[in-house]
Formats: C-alpha cells, sequence, structure tokens
C-alpha cells in the first residue's frame, strides 16, 4: 500500500499491539478480525461505506460497532474501529488491511512463545502437501465451494497436527484474497519471518537437510548478509547434488545439474 494507505495501515497495526499486548489472545483477536474481512468481501457496499472518505470517522466508527460489537471482543473491535478512522486510496486497501492486521494478531501468539520460526516451517511444508496433492490441491482453490467448507477441510487435515497458529493462518488462507491458497500460504510463512526481522532463503537440494546442515547454512548466509535468515527447504532429487538458494533478490546456484548445463554452454560457444 501507498500514500494515505500505507499511513493509515500503520495505524491499524499499531493498534493490533495494543490489542495483543499480553500475546495469549492473539489468535482470538487475529480470527475475530478476520471475520470482519470475510463480512466486508460479501458486502462491497459495506466496504465502500467503510471507506468513503466523505462520511465522518465517527460515523463510521459508531457504524462498526453497531454491527460487530456484539460479535467480536474489544481487541478486534478496537482494530475494526481503527480502520474505518482511516483514510485509503481505495476501498478494497480497508479490508487488504484487516487482513494483515488479523494475520499479525495471530502470529503475535507465536512471537511471545518464540515459535514463529516453527509456524513458517509448518506453513511452508503444508504448502508442499497442497502442492503435491493434486485433487488437495483443486478443492482447497476450488472458488465456487463454500469457504466453510473449505476450511473444515483444513481443520480435518490439520487440527491435533500442528499449532493453534499455523491452523488459524491456515484457516484463513482458504479466502484466498490475493492469491491462490498455497501462494496465500507462503505469504503468512514470509510474514512470520519478516516479523522477527529475518530474511528468507529459499533452498532446493538433492536431499533434506538435517538440523545441523540447516543451522549452518543458516549462519553462512546470516554471515553474508548481515541479518539472520530463515532456511525452506525443497527436496528436488533432479538438482543430482549441491544447493539452490534464492535470498534477498539474488539466486546462489551450485547444483551439478546448473554446473553440467553451464559445462555444456561453454563447450558448444
Amino acid at each position: 500500500m501507498r500514500g494515505v494507505s500505507a499511513t493509515s495501515l500503520a495505524q491499524v497495526l499499531e493498534t493490533v499491539g495494543g490489542s495483543t499486548a499480553d500475546g495469549a489472545q492473539g489468535v482470538t483477536v487475529g480470527a475475530e478480525v478476520f471475520a470482519v474481512v470475510a463480512a466486508l468481501d460479501t458486502n462491497p457496499g459495506r466496504r465502500r461505506g467503510g471507506s468513503d472518505p466523505a462520511t465522518e470517522s465517527d460515523a463510521k466508527a459508531g457504524l462498526v460497532r453497531t454491527l460487530f460489537a456484539d460479535k467480536i471482543g474489544t481487541g478486534a473491535l478496537d482494530v475494526a474501529v481503527a480502520a474505518v478512522r482511516g483514510r485509503w486510496s481505495r476501498a478494497r486497501d480497508l479490508a487488504d488491511a484487516l487482513e494483515l492486521a488479523g494475520v499479525q494478531a495471530v502470529l503475535s501468539t507465536a512471537d511471545q512463545r518464540g515459535t514463529l520460526d516453527t509456524v513458517a516451517d509448518t506453513l511452508f511444508a503444508f504448502s508442499r502437501v497442497v502442492i503435491d496433492d493434486p485433487q488437495l490441491r483443486r478443492t482447497l482453490n476450488d472458488r465456487a465451494a463454500s469457504v466453510e467448507g473449505r476450511r473444515d477441510i483444513v481443520s480435518r487435515l490439520l487440527d491435533g497436527q500442528v499449532d493453534d497458529v499455523s491452523l488459524a493462518l491456515a484457516r484463513q488462507a482458504v479466502a484466498m484474497r490475493k492469491h491462490g491458497y498455497e501462494e496465500t500460504l507462503v505469504a503468512f510463512a514470509e510474514d512470520a519471518i519478516s516479523r522477527e526481522g529475518r530474511l528468507q532463503a529459499r533452498v532446493v537440494t538433492a536431499y533434506a537437510l538435517d538440523a545441523d546442515e540447516k543451522q549452518r547454512l543458516a549462519g553462512a548466509l546470516a554471515r553474508k548478509y548481515g541479518r539472520d535468515v530463515h532456511v525452506d527447504v525443497t527436496v528436488d532429487p533432479s538438482v543430482i547434488g549441491g544447493l539452490s538458494v534464492e535470498i534477498a533478490g539474488e539466486r546462489i546456484d551450485s547444483t551439478i545439474q546448473t554446473r553440467l548445463a553451464d559445462a555444456r554452454r561453454a563447450l558448444v560457444g
């Protein structure tokens, strides 16, 4: 977001910080904010009204309280009120900002627990499960199917298998407000990483790295880029050996597959 929307977003996120100061209620606050987002997405007129610069902010705040005060808690209501009091370049920016606020509210719980890395790893891993299962991928990306029905599928797959933060974000990703399901999962995982001020390294190797190997790779990248690094590993046997790393807009490719291709080009050229 840019301009007035960026300024308003910053104010909404600041409100999230106050609403989740104890951390323990972050998942609840986030889920309730997501419910507000869903209400706006299914009622474009309400979304336009909430972002209309011609309407007094007190009037918009009063409407939000009338609509949601008996449905959500004080923390989520404060976030929703802060959002409608803001100024937005586009009507859609209001709902987008609220979804970002909900994600940050949920992640505040993982932040307090020190489990942001675990959440990111869980979401990355589930995105690969979805990609590798064509039927599941079609089902979760089917916009003609009900959102709640698809959320129930996610809950049946993950409930009891992952932490409550990861489950809340995996369920919200079904809304697919900007991208497909698996892309949304990845975006939420990246939010978890960036919350710690880390860089993300996408690594492709021929075999799974153990914890020590991942730690040493993360340390080497951190020294190179001057920031802590979260390493997400994808196994691809076709690379034969070595590894490929994408980080900070750069690609470091030392796979045997690439070396052979470079050698062939050198011989031809």
